[in-house]
Order: structure tokens, then C-alpha cells, then sequence
């Protein structure tokens, strides 16, 4: 009974520490799209997200025209991890946005549709 107990207890270890192991190859996954210029949300998702939120300043396709500037080619201006961190923290008169009413999803991906721009 003790064996078979200790058995379980390995086996259940060994579960946990695999798991571990694949949240942490994510995250590094994750990690390195976004430095290497990678966009990890959702365009089309970010597509809706920015009419709804940024369209109002920026015009529904981001174009010159709104009040806020043109986000046309904003991907040579810009990394990704650059572009998030602008919705994040933007400078006035750009309303803060994040963490409410948009979500770190919604930010990501209006980042990867800004970047697709």
C-alpha cells in the first residue's frame, strides 16, 4: 500500500512539474514573438476592439483624417511591445483606455491590428 501510495505521489509530481514545463515554453513562446517584433493578439479581434474604442480619434481604419494621428504603417514607427505599451501608458490627450473599459486581451490585440496597418 505504501509503494502504491508513493507511486501515485511521483506520478501526480510528475504531472504538476510537466505542466510547469509547458506553461513556461508558452510564456517564453509569448515572450519571444513579442521582442522579435511578433504580434501575439487577435488582428480581427483588434479590428472590431479599435472601432469600438479608437475609431472615435483615430478613424475606423486608422487613416489621416481623425483628430488623433494617422496609425498608417505605425510598424515601422513602433514595436509591438512598443505599440502595447502606448495603449497602456499614452501620452495626453490620448485616453487612458487600459485596464478599463479595454482588458490586457483587448490591448493585445488592438496592438497586432495597429501593427497590421
Amino acid at each position: 500500500m505504501a509503494g502504491r501510495m508513493h507511486a501515485l505521489l511521483v506520478a501526480a509530481f510528475a504531472v504538476l512539474i510537466a505542466g510547469c514545463a509547458q506553461h513556461a515554453a508558452q510564456t517564453a513562446a509569448s515572450a519571444t514573438a513579442a521582442t522579435a517584433g511578433g504580434t501575439p493578439g487577435d488582428v480581427a479581434r483588434g479590428a472590431d476592439v479599435f472601432r469600438a474604442n479608437c475609431a472615435v480619434c483615430h478613424t475606423a481604419t486608422g487613416a489621416a483624417g481623425g483628430v488623433g494621428p494617422s496609425l498608417e504603417h505605425e510598424k515601422q514607427r513602433k514595436s509591438y511591445a512598443q505599440t502595447v505599451a502606448r495603449i497602456e501608458e499614452p501620452d495626453p490627450p490620448m485616453p487612458k483606455l487600459y485596464p478599463a473599459p479595454l482588458s490586457q486581451k483587448d490591448v493585445a490585440d488592438v496592438a497586432a491590428y495597429v501593427q497590421s496597418l
